[in-house]
């Protein structure tokens, strides 16, 4: 993203109060009751009129059910400002510092300190803008997959899109074997697409994922609810969230902007 998008990204960021909401939706959405229950200082007032700009900065995502308003943290927009502008001027002596006052303060690795519950559900909610038709873009995520989809078990694999409610997402290898990436639970041709299963990984989890393209003035917006379920662990977590905004940012957003596919490494 440029600079001049990362704009009200950063001016959202400029209030405290701004990033404790974010902190308070890091792990899990939140109805604005219960974020206001994390802001005591502040009136309900006042925490909806700073969700509401995070909002409008896209860093917040907003699902209603029924009349119940659950508020998501988008982290695309948080890892496009670390890589244009952390990333790029972090050195590994810095890292090594903070390591280190992690050690000194904590003992251990906080990370080592994490008490993972066997069981947990874990929500993602992300969305990108794309200067695509919906149609084009609802092509490319469903029966045009194989032309852009970096994520393959082998590199020689053609991905499968079945357009139909049962219809297999899938992985096919030249020798006739391959593997399944989930199962069509809802297709609605240039709206909404409902997948589940568990992603070809032989783990104790299962997932869903609702994928929605709606039209805006400059093209579409593209977004993904995805729920998985199960022993859950971070690292595991932290996969799907990292592969999900790739997915969305680094292949299908270029490919829809910039008509650069997937092409097999040469052998």
């Amino acid at each position: 993203m440029t600079d001049t998008e990362l704009d009200p990204v950063w001016r959202a960021l400029s209030s405290p109060h701004r990033r404790h909401i974010l902190d308070l939706l890091r792990d899990a959405p939140r109805t604005t009751t219960q974020v206001g229950e994390g802001m005591p200082a502040l009136s309900r007032f006042a925490v909806m009129q700073h969700l509401d700009v995070l909002e409008e900065a896209g860093l917040v995502l907003v699902r209603r059910e029924g009349r119940t308003r659950l508020n998501y943290l988008n982290p695309v927009l948080l890892r496009a400002l670390y890589e244009r502008w952390v990333q790029e001027h972090a050195r590994p002596a810095a890292e090594a510092v903070l390591r280190l006052k992690d050690y000194l303060e904590y003992g251990l690795p906080r990370r080592m300190q994490l008490d993972q519950a066997a069981h947990r559900v874990v929500k993602i909610e992300m969305e990108v803008p794309i200067q695509a038709t919906v149609e084009a873009a609802f092509t490319a995520l469903t029966t045009g997959m194989n032309e852009w989809w970096p994520h393959r078990f082998k590199p020689d694999g053609q991905v499968v899109f079945e357009p139909f409610v049962g219809g297999r997402i899938m992985e096919q290898w030249p020798d006739g074997t391959g593997a399944l990436y989930g199962v069509l639970t809802w297709y609605e041709p240039n709206k909404k697409f409902a997948s589940s299963g568990p992603s070809a990984l032989l783990s104790s989890f299962a997932s869903t994922s609702v994928e929605t393209v709606e039209g805006t003035n400059e093209g579409c917006v593209y977004r993904k609810s995805m729920t998985i379920w199960g022993d859950v662990p971070d690292e595991v977590e932290r996969m799907f969230r990292e592969g999900s905004r790739a997915i969305m940012e680094r292949a299908l957003k270029v490919y829809l902007e910039a008509g650069t596919g997937y092409s097999a490494p040469s052998s």
